[in-house]
């Protein structure tokens, strides 16, 4: 057995670690992460549109749509119409929504700081690089056909996410009916 130091058992043991030690709900605001998303999100896009928020949370209508619906239910946010298409829905946050996406972020900055402080600024910067040259490098290798699994592992013969994308660039086998895979615009404009 090789006593070279191995970044992947490194890798898995963090993973393990962090799964042991997930954040605190903040026990005033306990709504679901998603919502936590949908806030910052809007936060970021001020009167965005329903429809770009479909797109910008990857998200369909139909699952934008009951999120909404919660989130105005909870007063935290406003939907109104726009003042020059009455067809677009604009979203925005609600004093009460501001309030909570800001106590949720300090508690995420909170946790942050607990659990980065083993870190010194220098030695937090070279690991956030390190960490995305491996996991650029790990996805480049996961779209090579030689590192395609070879036998069915616990998820099935395609990993837990499905078949590997195929080589079509419309996203589709031949003969594949589904549709080609959706795939978000760049919007410079637009971010969460």
């Amino acid at each position: 057995m090789s006593t070279s130091p191995n970044a992947l058992l490194a890798a898995l043991r963090l993973a393990r670690a962090m799964r042991r030690c997930p954040p605190p709900p903040p026990a005033e605001h306990p709504f679901p992460p998603a919502v936590g998303r949908l806030l910052a999100c809007v936060s970021q896009n001020r009167k965005v549109s329903s429809r770009d928020l479909c797109d910008l949370l990857d998200l369909r209508p139909s699952s934008l749509s009951e999120m909404l619906a919660r989130a105005e239910g909870e007063g935290l946010i406003l939907r109104t119409v726009d003042e020059e298409d009455r067809r677009v829905q604009r979203v925005d946050l609600s004093p009460k929504g501001e309030a909570v996406l800001s106590a949720m972020q300090e508690a995420r900055d909170r946790d942050l700081q607990a659990k980065t402080s083993c870190f010194t600024e220098e030695e937090q910067a070279r690991f956030i690089a390190l960490c995305d040259k491996f996991s650029d490098h790990l996805e480049s290798l996961a779209l090579r056909e030689d590192f395609r699994p070879r036998h069915p592992g616990p998820h099935g013969p395609h990993g837990p996410r499905g078949p590997f994308p195929p080589e079509d660039p419309e996203g589709r086998e031949e003969g594949d009916e589904r549709p080609a895979p959706f795939t978000i615009p760049p919007n410079k404009h637009m971010r969460c």
